[in-house]
């Protein structure tokens, strides 16, 4: 990346300063004042297009996103996390403030510079489960899954898998698959028997079948 057009360390105190203000609350301030700059700068650096650029979080992610340009015939560069996971934020930040639709594009554009970063994914499923879309949420919580092992971010591999797989029982509990929902929920606990999330969906399925228990009789 041309050095005179992005100061690294510039757009990194940026993402720092704009999760501070997500944290606090402050989901639109942390949009205007930083994730917007950073993706302003990113994208002036590269508003050309003659090179496909990635934003990885993972080493991995460099060697299968090259392989991937090089079959292609394309010319590709890897960059940090920076721009990616500003893209990430605003997103999120957008969905806090109820705008899916907008949450939705950003997340989009996100995973266009990091196809396998399971966090993305990840968020772009919470939002078809907010609007109960099943099958597309079931769809991205199944591939978080699956790239989570080679693709999350370092040291973030058991949360990620947790999360993922927190969204897959969901669904299947949403839908009337409890059997399936309750066997993830107790592999959940196998691996961290401190998952909150896990522990109050169980009880949820033991209503559940109590109640429809009720209902036969």
């Amino acid at each position: 990346m041309p050095s005179d057009k992005v100061d690294h360390e510039e757009m990194r105190h940026l993402i720092r300063e704009g999760l501070q203000m997500l944290q606090s609350g402050q989901p639109r301030q942390a949009i205007d004042t930083d994730f917007d700059k950073i993706i302003a700068a990113y994208e002036a650096a590269y508003k050309d297009g003659k090179v496909q650029v990635y934003s990885i979080a993972n080493p991995a992610e460099a060697l299968a996103y090259m392989a991937m340009a090089a079959k292609d015939g394309k010319h590709a560069v890897a960059l940090d996390d920076t721009w990616a996971y500003a893209l990430y934020f605003k997103g999120y930040a957008l969905v806090e403030m109820s705008d899916l639709a907008g949450g939705e594009a950003v997340l989009q554009q996100a995973q266009a510079l990091a196809p396998f970063n399971p966090q993305i994914m990840m968020e772009r499923a919470n939002i078809h489960k907010l609007r109960k879309e099943w099958p597309q949420a079931m769809e991205l919580y199944q591939a978080a899954a699956a790239f989570v092992s080679g693709f999350a971010r370092p040291g973030l591999e058991a949360d990620m898998e947790a999360k993922a797989n927190h969204g897959i029982a969901y669904i299947d509990s949403e839908t009337g698959k409890l059997d399936e929902a309750e066997a993830i929920y107790k592999k959940c606990l196998e691996k961290n028997p401190q998952d909150g999330y896990a522990k109050n969906e169980l009880q949820y399925i033991a209503g559940q079948r109590a109640k429809q228990a009720r209902q036969a009789q």
